[in-house]
């Protein structure tokens, strides 16, 4: 069994070979815990022009711990639409399952044009900072 040494700032040497590790990596080599999974939404397509929760999506993932999180969506051509806030441990950024709902309307409350939106998601920790895509249809 080779013995392995902790050299300088992020470099595990094992057997002579450098191998980089990521914020989060134990010692012995492991990968860090994912921070966020299962991350969907649901209906999508979705149409706004509906009422109630047909004409909305509902954004969900699972924190592997609470964390900052900030949500923003984007029209394909990069503007921001929409954007949500969540500290740690509150709705949003608490560990476990975690819902938005997006009912298809920018930050001034108006609804957006039909088409291809992109929901990113920022989770900041201590040790690290995440980031997630997830494309959303808007159809009317």
């Amino acid at each position: 069994m080779a013995a392995l040494a902790i050299l300088c700032a992020g470099t595990l040497r094992a057997e002579g070979n450098p191998v980089q590790y990521l914020p989060g990596m134990a010692a012995s080599g492991g990968l860090p815990r994912e921070i966020i999974t299962d991350l969907t939404n649901y209906p999508n397509p979705f149409d706004s022009r509906k009422p109630g929760m047909e004409g909305q999506t509902l954004i969900s993932y699972m924190l592997a711990k609470d964390a900052k999180v900030s949500v923003e969506v984007y029209g394909l051509l990069g503007h921001r639409v929409r954007s949500w806030e969540f500290t740690a441990g509150a709705n949003g950024g608490r560990q476990g399952s975690n819902l938005i709902t997006w009912d298809g309307t920018n930050d001034a409350g108006r609804k957006v044009s039909k088409g291809g939106y992109l929901a990113q998601i920022v989770i900041e920790t201590p040790e690290t900072t995440v980031t997630a895509v997830r494309k959303i249809g808007v159809i009317h």
